[in-house]
């Protein structure tokens, strides 16, 4: 594993808890751009597909080669009623979450990292390819936090 990987990861919780706790409360439901959550939305997201994403790589581990399921982000942030949670509830949970996965990575060896599973779009993908996914998967929302900021201050001022 990278040691950039490990140094990375806990880096998405606090940039994310940073960039969201900027942005006023009232401010929090807005839909900034068509298409995308909102700012509470994106905590809740984070904090919900942590533990899915994690839970990918568990499978792999136990059940090398086994089908992923997928989920469509919308669907499932309606299903959990996303727009509901509180942010800091939620900013909390992605960091105990993140946690959780950090140690669980610590503690593979190489050959557990190179386990396989089958992502249904992107194919045969292994525990080390999901665990680079994720600080991808952190700037992604990193940046879309980060514009929302902006389109914020800009509405403020």
């Amino acid at each position: 594993m990278h040691p950039y990987l490990l140094q990375g990861l806990p880096l998405g919780p606090i940039l994310v808890r940073r960039f969201a706790e900027r942005i006023p409360d009232y401010q929090l439901d807005h839909c900034f751009e068509e298409d995308r959550f909102t700012t509470r939305e994106v905590v809740a997201h984070l904090a919900d597909w942590e533990k899915l994403f994690r839970a990918r790589m568990e499978l792999a581990l136990a059940t090398p080669g086994a089908s992923i399921t997928v989920y469509e982000e919308g669907e499932r942030a309606e299903a959990e009623r996303y727009c509901d949670r509180d942010l800091c509830d939620q900013l909390n949970l992605f960091e105990v979450e993140r946690a959780k996965t950090i140690d669980f990575l610590s503690g593979l060896s190489g050959d557990q990292l190179r386990c396989p599973y089958l992502h249904p779009f992107f194919g045969v993908m292994v525990v080390e390819d999901q665990a680079n996914m994720l600080l991808g998967h952190d700037l992604y929302h990193v940046e879309q936090l980060s514009a929302y900021l902006d389109a914020a201050s800009e509405l403020c001022g």
